[in-house]
């Protein structure tokens, strides 16, 4: 008699270790700091976990009881925003995963003993849309990026004008780190 494998992994049961896997890797200080839900509004989209460090790294989960379905909307939201991307799967999803997702963005597979392995090491996005980003801050944290840049930026413009005023007068890269250490002092995500 042939064994039907019982699809058993769902997103609590791989975020909860992927939170302490990625905490070791990145102890939660001044340094790192891990969001769950980060949502992105310009394309709208929410990614299971965000690690801001000195870039941003996103972590996507596809249990057993998800599909890969989705991804076709996920992808072009994650790689406008994110310096690197992973999906989070299990030996389920890790065929189809590898013909979906762009050849830069990692591979982590859960496996059935509660271990994640490697597969596919994430490679930096050169592509990141700097107003994509900013637009993920709110107009108090586009006031704060403003000055860290040492410029001035009123606070009565419509948040589109500030995003224009901040993307024609600041260098990407600069507006890339000051916009990750205002998302890293949080309290919450979003």
């Amino acid at each position: 008699m042939k064994q039907v494998k019982i699809l058993t992994s769902t997103d609590a049961s791989i975020r909860t270790p992927l939170l302490s896997w990625l905490r070791q890797q990145h102890p939660d200080h001044l340094t790192a700091k891990m969001l769950e839900e980060f949502k992105m509004p310009r394309p709208s989209a929410r990614i299971d976990v965000a690690l801001v460090n000195g870039e941003m790294a996103g972590f996507e989960i596809k249990s057993d009881r998800d599909t890969l379905n989705r991804l076709t909307v996920q992808i072009p939201a994650f790689s406008k925003f994110f310096d690197r991307v992973s999906l989070v799967t299990t030996p389920r999803h890790l065929k189809d995963a590898k013909s979906k997702i762009p050849a830069w963005w990692g591979i982590v597979v859960f496996g059935d003993d509660g271990r994640f392995r490697v597969v596919r090491t994430s490679r930096r996005n050169k592509n990141v849309d700097v107003r994509a980003l900013l637009f993920a801050l709110s107009k108090k944290e586009l006031i704060q990026v403003a000055r860290m840049a040492d410029a001035i930026l009123a606070t009565t413009l419509r948040k589109e004008t500030m995003v224009e005023v901040l993307t024609s007068t600041i260098a990407s890269s600069v507006i890339c780190n000051l916009a990750r250490e205002v998302i890293k002092i949080r309290t919450t995500c979003c």
